[in-house]
């Protein structure tokens, strides 16, 4: 069976590695916990949605916001949705966003960093992706940062330019090491408090897995956190998914959201 072991999916299996986690922080700097693979949340819903609407060919704003309440839809009834995002798509998608500064938008734009090999054209999606249900500045930046990370990293940028252009571009505090930010951190969904963070997990690890594993360890948002980083994680060359992970969070999927990860991706054969 081909698996998918590099590019968005390791926003997919972030998320599924993270949901057990959520609101039941570690705490922890032995990050070699337990990997539970149980289910996905609106991470994973929302990532599939936007890299559906990209394969579909139509990259107005008109059809996204029209994807995302489909899926959102879909999956109404799953206990993953914040408060203010459901009554959102259970309007569709009429009540008011504007300064709406979480983490939604964020986790789930690394299909935009495919988009193009042009930046800017992904920087514009991604700020169009964030403003559709996140209308502020903060959630724009958030999900522009995480798209650069992805952007650079699939295109093979060493993590000192990235550290250095996201410092530069979003003002994020990079420099920090996941060791020094653990200690004060705490359950955090404003952009500007959880996506710096994710990059560091990233920018501080070795492999996908040890990025994911520090993502958790914070004990903030888990299964966004680590969606997050996972994103930029399996983009990076040399930093696949492991099939010891990547097998079972695949699997647990839905069949139409497996067959999405394969047209998307280039998969690799396990």
């Amino acid at each position: 069976m081909k698996i998918p072991v590099t590019g968005i999916c390791g926003a997919v299996y972030g998320d599924i590695i993270g949901l057990p986690y959520e609101f039941r922080s570690t705490r922890t700097k032995n990050y070699d916990f337990e990997l539970k693979i149980h289910d996905f949340s609106d991470d994973t819903i929302l990532t599939v949605a936007i890299a559906r609407w990209m394969l579909d060919d139509d990259l107005s704003p008109t059809a996204l916001r029209q994807k995302l309440i489909d899926y959102s839809l879909r999956f109404k009834d799953k206990n993953v949705w914040g408060r203010g995002y459901q009554e959102w798509f259970l309007s569709g998608g009429t009540t008011d966003r504007r300064g709406i500064a979480s983490n939604g938008a964020a986790m789930r734009v690394s299909p935009i960093a495919y988009a193009s090999d042009d930046l800017e054209e992904v920087l514009r999606l991604a700020a169009m992706s964030a403003r559709l249900t996140h209308d502020s500045e903060e959630a724009e930046r958030g999900a522009q940062a995480v798209a650069a990370a992805v952007f650079f990293a699939r295109h093979g940028r060493p993590k000192d330019f990235v550290r250095q252009w996201l410092t530069d571009h979003f003002a994020y505090e990079l420099s920090r090491t996941v060791d020094q930010i653990r200690p004060d951190y705490h359950f955090e969904i404003l952009c500007d408090r959880c996506v710096p963070e994710s990059i560091i997990c990233w920018l501080d690890s070795e492999s996908y897995e040890q990025t994911v594993r520090k993502a958790v360890s914070l004990g903030g948002d888990a299964d966004t956190m680590a969606a997050m980083a996972g994103a930029i994680a399996a983009a990076t060359p040399g930093m696949a998914v492991p099939s010891a992970i990547a097998r079972p969070c695949f699997e647990l999927l839905p069949e139409d959201f497996r067959r999405t990860l394969l047209e998307f991706g280039q998969p690799s054969l396990l």
